[in-house]
């Protein structure tokens, strides 16, 4: 793509195709006006939608209300205010500044002033000139300007009426988005590309002459499209009803392109509620593009636009409630939430999970999928579809319950509980590294051992929630499942009974009470160092003699020396029977719903 500039928009046909103006050269074919172009043929291809009398544009600087834009309006004046060199220099420098289309110098009834000062300044101003005859007053062409303005605008409602009635029986059938494109091509005879808001391609399409053209090359030869905090395309309105924006031209450079020539491209936003959806993309098949063509395609662009972004919010909207509904069973066979066996029959069936098959319970946590800021619950939606396509020949069912992702995968080595958890273990590896770039470094996954059925659904997510509080506290690895905690398992009945939580609570007071957390996470790096006090002191960047004191100060606290085996197990078994005591309680909280909700 050596260049992609912005097209200036053509006048004349392509402009008539929009909203009914009608270029200057083209009022110059009607008998009226015909041979009477004296100077500024320049600007023969400005469009022109209205004409007034000069009297008229003056009257406003006059009444103090300021000089009004000219743009697209004839400006019938005497031929006698052109006489004077000075002042039709002065007149047509004024009026060209406000962007009048033409000027229409009118002989009167036995007149004939000289326009040849005026013709000069005229063609340096690139504004045309006409000289009129006397027929020609205001109201013959005032007249004449509005008729093929409304006859114009009546061609283009008509022609974009049929266009619309076309692609509306497509949407209407809901044959989705590759068909409207087809629709598209066959309407505009030419290759149609539409792309969503990250610029994946949704649908190409070629007409049925045999046409041929590489999509990707036409994508990369496009600009990005804009990201929605930056997007250029103007917001309509805070409404969920798609429109399409104003379709903008561009020239791009095509590889494999014929006899190397650009292609003019008309690229046309999709927006929804003011939100940017994607865009269409028609390629015109010749360089430059007949004029005529490029005014349709322009019609077709824009009610193609709106059209298929009805379609993909149709499509959003039936997703989104698919995912809504997979949500709310995945949340309810975590919790085990089911009326009966027959409403759990049921969903399953329409869901197409295996009552009867072995499934693993995966659990991603991030901070990114935190309540923070504005981009967690994009994130969430994002992590979500990706987990639930990683799998598309096996049962594969996700859904964000609070700030995690639940992933729950059909194990295919049933009957084995030793293949069965390395099979648990390798989907986590895959599932962190394929959400390690949108959700962040500080990505978890844990798992819990596979069970069957429901109950065992129900069974591993809670194993999956009690190891992820267990490694955010423990600094475990980023993959862990349940068995990988098995000292924390073997210690759940002792961490659950009174007995365990008193000898907890005891063991660690008087260190707590003599230096706070200072001294427990001193001892816990000692007791991980295996008793070497350069490696714990190294680890908390304490200098050597005051890792040493304040194992003292824990010592005495603790009443025996820490330097001790003994000493060293009740410590480390205290620890561990604390942390899994919270972790249980949080997730007990959690996983148990006051008894008016259940």
């Amino acid at each position: 793509m050596a260049h992609q500039h912005a097209v200036h928009q053509h006048a004349g046909a392509v402009t008539a195709g929009q909203d009914g103006r009608i270029s200057v050269g083209a009022l110059l074919a009607e008998p009226l006006l015909r041979g009477s172009l004296v100077a500024g043929a320049a600007g023969l291809d400005r469009p022109v939608s209205w004409c007034l009398p000069l009297s008229e544009t003056r009257r406003y600087a006059e009444e103090g209300t300021g000089a009004p834009d000219l743009g697209c309006i004839a400006i019938h004046l005497p031929a006698t205010k052109l006489a004077a060199a000075e002042e039709a220099g002065a007149l047509i420098l004024e009026l060209a500044r406000r962007g009048a289309a033409a000027l229409l110098a009118w002989q009167p009834p036995g007149t004939r002033s000289d326009l040849t000062a005026a013709a000069r300044a005229a063609d340096r101003a690139g504004v045309p000139l006409l000289d009129l005859r006397e027929e020609a007053d205001y109201r013959a062409v005032s007249r004449l300007v509005g008729q093929k303005a409304l006859a114009q605008t009546s061609h283009v409602l008509e022609y974009g009426a049929r266009v619309h009635r076309a692609l509306g029986d497509v949407l209407a059938q809901g044959s989705g988005i590759p068909a409207m494109a087809h629709a598209i091509a066959n309407l505009a005879r030419c290759p149609v590309l539409i792309q969503d808001d990250e610029g994946e391609r949704l649908a190409w399409a070629e007409p049925p002459d045999g046409t041929t053209a590489d999509p990707d090359a036409l994508a990369a030869a496009l600009p990005p499209v804009p990201a929605r905090a930056e997007s250029p395309w103007p917001v309509v309105a805070d409404l969920p009803v798609a429109t399409g924006g104003q379709p903008e031209e561009l020239d791009v450079e095509l590889g494999g392109a014929p006899g190397g020539e650009p292609v003019r491209v008309l690229v046309t936003p999709i927006i929804v509620g003011g939100e940017p959806y994607g865009r269409l993309v028609m390629a015109e098949r010749a360089f430059p593009p007949d004029e005529h063509d490029l005014a349709q395609h322009r019609v077709i662009a824009e009610h193609g636009a709106t059209l298929t972004g009805s379609e993909m919010l149709r499509q959003r909207s039936v997703r989104a409630a698919e995912e809504r509904a997979r949500g709310d069973f995945v949340e309810a066979l975590v919790h085990g939430r089911f009326a009966d066996p027959y409403e759990l029959g049921a969903r399953a069936r329409h869901h197409g999970f295996d009552v009867d098959g072995h499934f693993a319970v995966h659990v991603v946590a991030a901070s990114s999928l935190l309540p923070v800021g504005r981009d967690y619950l994009r994130l969430k939606l994002t992590a979500t579809r990706i987990a639930q396509a990683m799998d598309p020949d096996g049962i594969t069912l996700t859904a964000a319950i609070g700030s995690t992702i639940v992933v729950i995968r059909q194990l295919a080595s049933c009957g084995d509980p030793l293949q069965e958890r390395k099979e648990a273990a390798r989907f986590a590896q895959r599932l962190r590294r394929r959400l390690l770039q949108p959700l962040g470094d500080d990505l978890r996954v844990t798992y819990g051992r596979p069970g069957e059925g429901a109950a065992g659904v129900a069974t591993s997510y809670y194993e999956a929630r009690l190891a992820m509080g267990l490694a955010w506290h423990t600094g475990a690895e980023p993959v862990c499942g349940y068995d990988d905690l098995r000292v924390f398992a073997a210690l759940k009945e002792v961490a659950g009974s009174v007995e365990g939580r008193s000898f907890a609570a005891e063991t660690l007071a008087p260190l707590r009470q003599a230096g706070g957390g200072d001294l427990e996470s001193i001892v816990l790096a000692y007791i991980k160092a295996a008793g070497n006090l350069n490696a714990a002191a190294r680890s908390l960047n304490l200098h050597r003699n005051t890792m040493l004191y304040k194992l003292d100060r824990a010592s005495r606290a603790l009443r025996m020396d820490v330097r001790t085996a003994e000493a060293q197990f009740m410590f480390w078994l205290a620890h561990h029977i604390e942390t899994l005591s919270s972790v249980t309680h949080t997730l007990a909280d959690e996983l148990s719903p006051p008894a008016e909700r259940r």
